[in-house]
């Protein structure tokens, strides 16, 4: 009896994830064309994954529930191209294009893509680091221009803010290279969800 019930249990949580990569597959060519139009930029180490920076494609959050994508992309751009939507994020093509993956400013937030995936994430302007000693963290900020935004001592990860108009690619890779810092990459969100 309990091995009938775990079963149905599977197939109903399996459903819903056949169900989507159907979808998924059955858009995924018309997608990976939309994609492959996307002018590309710089490369970036993520926590486990390469990203390359959208030059064309900036992420805007909604102001409210009610306000639809279409008119969150109206409110910042005009004439602009809904590429997707993640939680309360819009994603759209801009007709300006960035080369640099600039931290969010003025509310827009640059873009990237999953090398492996085809996944698009917004770098939200945090750049996390594991510096070699915890000691460190509040000169590695004062030298990289960062500000401090939580520590965690018991990981040895500390989340740093970067200034507004800071090319977080660059940044990424002067953290990299500085020899107090064991690891540091961009936080780029890809998945979201959303409250109901």
């Amino acid at each position: 009896m309990n091995i009938r019930i775990a079963a149905l249990g599977l197939a109903l949580i399996a459903l819903p994830v056949l169900a989507q990569k159907y979808a998924t597959d059955k858009g995924g060519s018309e997608r990976s064309m939309a994609l492959s139009t996307l002018e590309r930029g710089k490369r970036m180490k993520g926590s486990r994954d390469e990203y390359r920076h959208l030059t064309q494609v900036l992420a805007v959050p909604r102001a409210n529930s009610s306000e639809t994508p279409e008119q969150a992309i109206a409110r910042v751009e005009k004439g602009a191209q809904l590429v997707e939507t993640k939680g309360r994020f819009v994603l759209f093509r801009s007709a300006q294009s960035r080369s640099a993956p600039l931290a969010p400013d003025a509310g827009l937030f640059p873009t990237a893509v999953n090398s492996r995936t085809g996944a698009l994430g917004i770098i939200t302007g945090t750049v996390i680091v594991r510096p070699r000693s915890m000691s460190d963290a509040d000169a590695i900020a004062s030298d990289h221009g960062l500000v401090k935004a939580r520590a965690y001592p018991q990981l040895n990860t500390v989340f740093y803010r970067a200034a507004p108009g800071v090319d977080i690619a660059d940044l990424a890779a002067a953290l990299q290279s500085d020899p107090r810092v064991e690891s540091a990459y961009p936080e780029i969100i890809e998945y979201m969800r959303v409250p109901k």
